[in-house]
């Protein structure tokens, strides 16, 4: 159970490096994937700004579930895959969620 987690920590970070709007924050050697919302556009000075509110917005939608945390001094969101139910599919569906989520955040930012 604990390789499978860590592929899906892998497979989770290979997405994030694949999606041009989001930025891996960290190596991923456990099961942990820190990343954050990077859209196209929006300046250093409002990025943590849109991943507090991405990280409000992914628990308030609750299709998905990733913490927030601080990293470097930046504000992002920190997956840990540790569910033994947690399936590729479902990796899949949390980049997507997020991708979908950022671009209400942005949106309501203006």
């Amino acid at each position: 159970m604990v390789e499978r987690h860590l592929d899906l920590a892998q497979r989770l970070a290979c997405r994030v490096d694949e999606t041009p709007k989001l930025e891996r924050l960290a190596e991923v050697p456990l099961c942990i994937v820190c990343f954050r919302a990077r859209p196209a556009g929006v300046g250093e000075a409002v990025l943590d700004e849109v991943n507090r509110r991405l990280g409000a917005a992914l628990l308030a939608d609750g299709r998905v579930y990733a913490g927030a945390t601080i990293h470097d001094g930046r504000v992002a969101l920190r997956p840990a895959i540790v569910n033994w139910r947690t399936t590729e599919a479902d990796v899949d569906l949390l980049v997507d969620v997020v991708r979908e989520l950022t671009a209400k955040v942005v949106a309501e930012l203006g």
